[in-house]
């Protein structure tokens, strides 16, 4: 036996013979509130809403470890108002925004820019139920209260009116609406801690006003820029560089080029399952619109399925009335009704003309174009009175909306 071996075994004999020493494992600590807030956050940004509403809940409890008065569990209470408004839950996001607000109020004064922040917040979560003209006086004291506590050139105030360009725009106002825009890319693009991801979504906003007023040459290079920027800064896995694909493809769309639009809008779906999962409010807006576009160039059958899959996760996540929800019936009706399916077509129709006009009035626009929908479904069933009656109403819509102009 050689030396080798000898010690060897050796060796082996007094590890076998000897008592393994007893390690004791560190003990096990609850994540900080600092850990759960940015956990939450990330889901957040990312629209993983199940995710970041237990992040947050878990950082409101352990927040409630600091006291009643402490600003970490306002913080809390705020981020979780947010994202149960996202998801639909509007009691209690409504319940939970007031306490964080009457709590900023009580530490820091009623003029403090965390509470310009949280009106902030209120407004979203008005705008998020229709509740208009509360939205627009939330959003305009938050403007009022963050300038007057940081100054008229912060940053900050772009997020606020952001949100007041979409509700504007969304009810008619599209000249108020592009003017705040323009401001908040200035605001932005002038920020010392200027954010790209932000900036692309102003350019990307502005983009879509343009596009809705037909002005393409002018949207064209905002788009462009828009996805240019986010792809660079976040890569091809994220929410934002997907939504900006998106506007890219709503482009081509609007120059008459579905089958250009197609397979970006399918692309962007597959961005979206892949960052933010496979069930959450923006998926279902890239399968609406992949689905209109299938619709588009008479692929009905798929059509139906990404509007099945879309309809699906706004009842689910935005609640029974919401505008993408009306928006995503008429667009399966038109699908349905298509495929030789007239009653089951109907009543769609009937069930997204009746939110169409809850959700954004009987003189509003979107409501004329839902009418004249339904109005085209009516006379290829040869029900030529009915259409008649629907498209005269429609096109009075339109003439108060834009009176001297031509209705069609």
């Amino acid at each position: 036996m050689t030396i080798t071996t000898v010690m060897v075994a050796g060796i082996a004999f007094l590890l076998t013979a000897c008592p393994h020493p007893q390690v004791t494992p560190p003990p096990s600590f609850p994540p900080s509130w600092e850990t759960l807030i940015r956990k939450g956050d990330i889901e957040q940004e990312y629209v993983r809403y199940p995710e970041a509403e237990y992040y947050y809940s878990q950082a409101v409890t352990r927040a409630q470890e600091f006291g009643a008065d402490d600003p970490r569990l306002a913080r809390s209470l705020r981020s979780l108002s947010s994202v149960l408004s996202r998801r639909g839950k509007y009691g209690p996001a409504w319940e939970y925004g007031a306490q964080a607000l009457g709590m900023y109020r009580r530490l820091f004064g009623v003029e403090s820019g965390e509470v310009g922040v949280t009106e902030h917040v209120l407004g979203s979560i008005a705008a998020d139920q229709g509740r208009i003209q509360e939205a627009e006086q939330h959003y305009m004291q938050s403007l009022r209260i963050i300038a007057a506590a940081y100054g008229r050139g912060d940053s900050r105030l772009g997020h606020p009116m952001m949100d007041l360009s979409s509700l504007y725009f969304r009810f008619n106002r599209a000249v108020e609406a592009e003017r705040l825009v323009r401001q908040v890319i200035t605001l932005w693009e002038q920020s010392a801690s200027r954010d790209q991801s932000d900036l692309s979504w102003a350019l990307r906003q502005l983009g879509h006003l343009l596009l809705r007023q037909q002005r393409l040459d002018e949207a064209e290079p905002l788009l462009k820029r828009s996805y240019e920027m986010v792809h660079e800064t976040l890569g091809d896995n994220h929410p934002q560089t997907a939504a900006s694909l998106s506007s890219w493809a709503m482009l081509h769309i609007a120059r008459g080029h579905p089958e250009v639009a197609e397979p970006l809008y399918s692309q962007v779906v597959h961005m979206m399952e892949r960052s933010a999962g496979t069930f959450n409010l923006h998926l279902a807006a890239s399968l609406q619109n992949h689905g209109d576009t299938l619709s588009a160039l008479e692929r009905y059958g798929q059509a139906e399925q990404q509007l099945h899959r879309a309809l699906e996760m706004y009842e689910r996540l935005s609640g029974p009335s919401s505008a993408n929800l009306a928006d995503t019936l008429m667009s399966l009706a038109v699908a349905v009704g298509k495929q030789g399916r007239a009653a089951d077509a109907e009543a769609l129709f009937k069930r997204g003309l009746t939110l169409t006009e809850t959700t954004y009035g009987a003189e509003h626009l979107i409501f004329a174009r839902a009418l004249a929908v339904y109005a085209g479904f009516l006379r290829d069933h040869n029900r030529t009175t009915e259409a008649d009656v629907f498209t005269e109403k429609a096109e009075s819509i339109r003439a108060k909306s834009a009176p001297g102009r031509p209705t069609s």
